[in-house]
């Protein structure tokens, strides 16, 4: 290369393909295929199939995620970030651990609610149990942490009766969640509405006096927090 030719410069993230079209944004990707999923199971929705509908290359793909399972892994961090990013906050809150997990259901449903709800499908897929998605196993398992540390703690508090922590972390994280697979007649409730009555059923479940619901949801509603709804949708 002689001294007077220039380089060429690599295409700056952001800006326009060479070929005019918009640029293949993790969060274009991310949108697009989590609706691939929802509709034809994971082992249904192929590379290719991806590739077609964001108009990309599959070669495009490979080079954001390295594989398949390396974009399912990705999307479902993505999908648990606003969360795990309330959930980190509500640690430093000056609140009683009772309180902190009203709050916590009353968020989720929320934000699950309200937000694409083809994210929340994305934590019951079969294939997490595969070994090559491990990772996002652990994304789930950060979830449920937040919420069995706030039930053990409230247990030691005496105000929670809890045979198996665990499983009850579990299915907190599972009420959260999974009621959106209910009928027309339960979705299309407010999303408020729907989150304070499974917050209630969640914590009436588990308090040893359910006659201190009521107050407990009030003190919820004090902690000056919520999720980042523009970063879940």
């Amino acid at each position: 290369m002689s001294s007077t030719t220039k380089p060429k410069k690599s295409r700056p993230v952001g800006r326009p393909r060479n070929d005019g079209k918009p640029h293949l944004s993790r969060r274009r990707v991310f949108q697009v295929c989590s609706k691939l999923i929802a509709e034809h199971g994971y082992g249904g929705t192929g590379i290719r199939m991806m590739a077609t509908a964001l108009d990309a290359s599959p070669a495009s793909l490979f080079n954001l995620f390295g594989s398949k399972d390396g974009l399912l892994v990705e999307l479902i961090s993505y999908a648990a970030q606003p969360s795990l990013a309330f959930y980190r906050k509500m640690a430093d809150i000056d609140a009683d651990p009772v309180t902190k997990l009203y709050k916590s259901v009353y968020e989720e449903v929320i934000v699950v609610a309200s937000a694409d709800q083809d994210y929340a499908a994305l934590f019951y897929l079969p294939e997490l149990r595969k070994p090559e998605l491990k990772p996002a196993q652990g994304v789930r398992q950060d979830m449920i942490s937040h919420y069995q540390t706030l039930i053990i703690e409230g247990e030691r508090s005496g105000r929670l009766v809890v045979p198996h922590a665990a499983l009850a972390a579990e299915q907190v994280f599972q009420l959260t969640e999974t009621f959106i697979l209910g009928s027309s007649a339960v979705t299309r409730q407010p999303p408020a509405r729907l989150a304070k009555r499974t917050a209630d059923f969640a914590l009436r479940g588990l308090l040893k006096d359910p006659g201190e619901l009521e107050d407990l949801a009030r003190q919820a509603r004090q902690i000056p927090l919520s999720i980042d709804l523009s970063r879940a949708v």
